[in-house]
């Protein structure tokens, strides 16, 4: 402001004239606005009354087809639950036939088919020798514990008759005791051996997909992808790797722990001179593959031939099983999960009996791999990109 001029509120003096500025400014007049009850407007009014329906009509039938989908989806998944359980299996079968193609593609100038052909190879070998060297004694000490098996029974249940904390056990004991070769018995046999034929089956069945599914991976992941949406995609690339990984250094866990506990036992059921200990050792091994349960179905077997011999000796039999559990909980997979996922105990023991309520004993031989992939995709899908994500302004 220059000099000789004074400012009011409103006003600007100078010296020879006054210039009157108003405080306020009126509102800038809206063109095209008519009155609100002007034709106009009613029209633009039921417009916005017509697209607002109709969105909600579309949503509403949107929300409604979606629930009628995964309704569906539960029931065919209910009623076929052993089919999607054989697809996982191939599923496993695959993601351990990659494991070392992969490897040989990245080390050697061998391609990918001759890599996965050299894999399917190896492993049909390995089969076949184990069970050329293993399947006649095996056989043969099978027969042996089945003729051990009632003896060892009848011998408990002298031994329970002893004790008083062991009372409740007597019943049991008893009815197995004088379980005979009747129509009911057999009908139990046939529902084993249906069970069984149903099981091998299953696995054929997985063993072919895995390999399919192995020879062209990429081909299958894509075919997934098509019914996502394009912005979903990338995401769901990360997933399906990292659910490969954790399938893959879990299975490699396994089958680490598969051994070590298979040798240990077969080595401690030797040295404590119970008969059938290479029989014994194999199946503790195998039941190794079920985390938490198949230990203590493992563990039934030795104690009972154990019972056959002396009861103290069942007791040493005992103490080993113990210490092999204690040694893999404490030693051994705490090294293997630095790699895996772990596994939380009570969630693998529920999901164990659940499946086993729905699918029998595949669905518990398959609960664990299926609970670690649950895991990695609620962690990715659900924790990561929906809980921990910051929330909008």
């Amino acid at each position: 402001m220059s000099p000789g001029m004074e400012q009011r509120p409103g006003v600007l003096r100078a010296k020879d004239h006054r210039v009157e500025v108003p405080d306020t400014v009126p509102p800038p007049v809206q063109v095209g606005a008519g009155d609100a009850n002007s034709p106009g407007a009613r029209q633009a009014a039921g417009n916005e009354q017509d697209f607002s329906d109709s969105q909600f009509f579309r949503r509403t039938v949107l929300v409604g087809a979606l629930i009628v989908a995964t309704g569906l989806l539960l029931a065919i998944i209910w009623f076929a639950i052993d089919v999607f359980l054989v697809l996982f299996a191939g599923i496993l079968t695959a993601v351990l036939l990659r494991a070392p193609t992969n490897w040989l593609v990245q080390h050697t100038p061998l391609s990918e088919k001759v890599a996965l052909s050299l894999s399917i190879a190896t492993l049909a070998c390995l089969i076949g020798l184990l069970g050329y060297l293993f399947a006649v004694p095996i056989a043969e000490q099978v027969g042996q514990l089945v003729d051990t098996l009632p003896r060892a029974i009848l011998r408990m249940r002298q031994w329970v008759r002893h004790y008083d904390w062991a009372k409740p056990l007597q019943p049991l004991i008893t009815e197995l005791a004088h379980t005979r070769l009747d129509g009911q018995l057999l009908s139990r046999a046939r529902g084993l051996i249906t069970s069984t034929m149903t099981a091998l089956g299953g696995g054929l069945v997985a063993l072919f997909l895995g390999i399919y599914m192995a020879a062209q991976p990429r081909l299958y992941q894509r075919g997934f992808m098509h019914l996502l949406p394009r912005k979903a995609r990338p995401r769901a690339y990360e997933v399906l790797d990292e659910i490969g990984v954790v399938l893959r250094w879990w299975l490699l866990g396994r089958m680490i722990t598969m051994v070590a506990v298979g040798i240990a036992g077969g080595i401690g059921l030797w040295w404590l001179d119970v008969p059938l200990a290479f029989t014994l050792g194999v199946l503790s091994g195998l039941l190794e593959f079920i985390p938490y349960i198949g230990p203590i179905m493992a563990s039934v077997p030795p104690l009972l031939v154990a019972f056959n011999i002396d009861a103290d000796l069942a007791f040493y039999v005992l103490l080993l099983y113990v210490a092999i559990q204690a040694a893999e909980n404490y030693l051994l997979t705490p090294i293997v999960e630095q790699r895996a996922v772990a596994l939380p105990p009570a969630l693998v023991i529920f999901a164990s009996l659940l499946l086993a309520a729905l699918a029998g004993p595949l669905g518990v031989v398959l609960a664990s791999p299926l609970t670690a992939t649950g895991i990695v995709a609620v962690r990715l899908l659900y924790v990561e990109d929906v809980v921990e994500q910051p929330a909008s302004r």
